[in-house]
């Protein structure tokens, strides 16, 4: 589902789920949702370990002023979504996200432990071990800022997709690890067009987050970025679809 070679076409990922557009909370399954029925190539969310082990997708540590790793999860889910949704558990949004036959992938970013970082490996394994219970391995496409989830990541699953956030490694150390590409923040891309250009020497996926102007669009696209990540993705896909 996902192609690493001869990518010509702009690819839409909505930036926690197609939320800022039609007024819905970040990472809910509503915005999931609203991805999936744009025909979005991807929508992204973040991943976070309860205090009793439970996967709940998140990007900040804290749900509203609660330090997700210090909770359990019914201790968090006492307060709920601004759409009055629960705070989504791994599988109910991996559920959400696979249920229908659909080509929207789930680009899932495993976020590191702000507490104890030894719990970054457990919650990395806990990931894997759900999307192969529900059998959705193919549909899910892996990036992080952490490199060493990434690298558990292809120990354990080693056909799986991972695009490192952090441009902090070079090409070389990338393609060594075995990851499949980078996904960095798109003023690198404008401020080092070598960064892109070197990447695809070496044949690696390139994406670029999180772009939110048409005109950052466009300075992306004529670099051969492929994958791009918004909070807009309606105006996006609206944008590309002249080309």
């Amino acid at each position: 589902m996902v192609e690493t070679k001869g990518q010509t076409s702009t690819k839409i990922i909505a930036h926690r789920g197609a939320w800022q557009e039609f007024n819905l909370p970040e990472n809910s399954i509503a915005s999931l949702e609203k991805a999936i029925a744009l025909n979005c190539y991807g929508s992204e969310f973040d991943v976070r370990r309860t205090k009793d082990g439970q996967l709940v997708v998140n990007h900040d540590p804290k749900f509203h002023e609660d330090t997700i790793e210090l909770k359990t999860y019914a201790e968090l889910n006492n307060k709920k979504l601004s759409n009055g949704e629960d705070l989504p558990t791994l599988s109910s949004y991996f559920a959400a996200g696979t249920k229908e036959k659909h080509n929207t992938l789930l680009i899932c970013e495993i976020k590191q432990g702000i507490i104890d970082s030894n719990v970054d490996k457990t919650t990395t394994l806990q990931v894997l071990a759900l999307a192969k219970k529900m059998k959705i391995e193919k549909r899910i496409v892996y990036i992080s800022f952490s490199f060493k989830i990434l690298q558990w990541i292809k120990e354990v699953n080693p056909k799986a997709i991972v695009l490192y956030l952090e441009n902090n490694k070079t090409v070389e150390e990338i393609t060594a690890a075995a990851f499949n590409g980078i996904n960095y923040y798109y003023y690198n891309f404008q401020k080092n067009p070598t960064i892109a250009s070197k990447a695809k020497e070496f044949d690696l996926m390139l994406g670029s987050w999180t772009v939110n102007t048409i005109n950052d669009l466009k300075s992306l696209e004529a670099q051969g970025i492929t994958y791009i990540t918004t909070n807009r993705p309606q105006e996006f896909l609206l944008e590309v679809a002249k080309h």
